[in-house]
């Protein structure tokens, strides 16, 4: 886990840099302008489904859920609301340092926080992909339910790509983040 969480920092240092050195804008660009043209009525439902999932209040019900499972009470509840907290302070601290626009054009969505990084991505990787370590590691959980949370946590942060309302480089900047954290945790806390 040691190696997961540096590889995520790294992978974390390399977008923020590609970010800081605005090389990127044109291929973050030209990217979000083709997945906009896939926008469809059925997809931009789902998409916007999902977004939600990474807002405050699912992430706060799943995390009091967590706290009201015995079973999870006192092992992974713990890990997964440190995760949250200290991904979404490092999130908004990222943010107002580095302070990047948001995409202006094609929105579905209004936002008005910096972009880099994605705070919905950072969230839903540290909080679907926390849950899934911790329970893999003190309750024995099946290898395969990584699935579901790395899905999640890709269409949380897609839909914000589909919405218009970050860049691809914010979504991966946000996902290496809160790897990064949902692998130390664990690690710290034992």
């Amino acid at each position: 886990m040691i190696g997961a969480a540096a590889s995520s920092f790294v992978a974390f240092l390399l977008v923020l840099i590609l970010v800081q050195g605005q090389n990127i804008q044109p291929a973050d660009v030209a990217f979000s302008q083709k997945v906009i043209t896939y926008r469809k009525a059925g997809l931009t439902k789902m998409f916007l489904f999902f977004t939600k999932l990474g807002k405050a209040v699912p992430t706060l019900l799943i995390c009091l859920l967590l706290v009201l499972i015995p079973q999870t009470r006192t092992t992974i509840a713990l890990n997964v609301g440190i995760n949250v907290v200290a991904t979404t302070g490092l999130t908004f601290i990222i943010k107002r340092i580095f302070k990047r626009e948001r995409p202006r054009d094609n929105r579905l969505v209004e936002e008005t926080d910096h972009s880099f990084p994605s705070g919905h991505s950072s969230t839903a990787a540290t909080l679907y992909i926390g849950i899934f370590l911790n329970a893999l590691l003190f309750m024995n959980a099946a290898w395969w339910l990584a699935v579901p949370a790395f899905l999640l946590s890709f269409l949380v942060g897609f839909s914000r790509v589909y919405l218009g309302i970050h860049y691809f480089t914010d979504v991966l900047g946000g996902w290496f983040l809160g790897l990064t954290i949902a692998f130390v945790v664990p690690l710290l806390m034992n």
